[in-house]
């Protein structure tokens, strides 16, 4: 892992724990083990701009389990429940601190810039849109996967994201479930 990588993983573990406005990037240099001329050189226009880095790699790390946990299965129903129940069982094996989603951060710093408002859109538009090309792939027509794609990027998003809060994965579960019932006909 490269210096610019190690700062990222630590910021998006501490950003992920502690929140955006609690760390701060002294703690980023002290937990990363990097030099502090490091995080500057990286990210000269400083914590916005490492936070907009961050979100992309933890956007760019679960497109590649998207990626990878879809294309196990043919059938989207199979595949998108498949995917949650991974997703809930990775969740039990970890603790709550290194089960990264980008939910938290984007609400935290939603408001305070437009820019990262824009990073967090293209990457929950980026996950969709892998949502939306396996449905197609599966037979869906555009008009359908395109709502599908949405529906099925709020509820994981929302089962991500009330699992984090209740430290459990009944919702994660409850959305696996409803597959069946939400992609039923094509």
């Amino acid at each position: 892992m490269n210096t610019r990588e190690k700062i990222l993983t630590t910021a998006a573990f501490l950003f992920q724990k502690n929140g955006y406005h609690a760390t701060g990037l002294n703690e980023i240099i002290k937990e990363s083990g990097t030099p502090k001329g490091s995080l500057y050189y990286y990210f000269p226009n400083g914590k916005e701009e490492l936070v907009a880095a961050t979100i992309k790699l933890m956007g760019e790390k679960i497109q590649h389990q998207i990626e990878e946990e879809l294309a196990k299965n043919s059938d989207p129903v199979q595949a998108f429940k498949e995917f949650i129940l991974d997703l809930a069982r990775d969740f039990n094996e970890k603790d709550q601190e290194n089960c990264f989603s980008i939910s938290l951060l984007a609400l935290e710093t939603v408001s305070m810039s437009e820019s990262l408002r824009k990073t967090c859109i293209e990457v929950y538009d980026l996950w969709t849109e892998m949502y939306y090309h396996k449905l197609v792939d599966s037979g869906f027509s555009s008009e359908k996967a395109t709502e599908l794609s949405s529906i099925l990027q709020l509820m994981i998003e929302g089962a991500i994201t009330i699992s984090l809060i209740r430290n459990d994965t009944t919702m994660l579960v409850a959305a696996a479930e409803k597959i069946p019932i939400l992609l039923d006909n094509n």
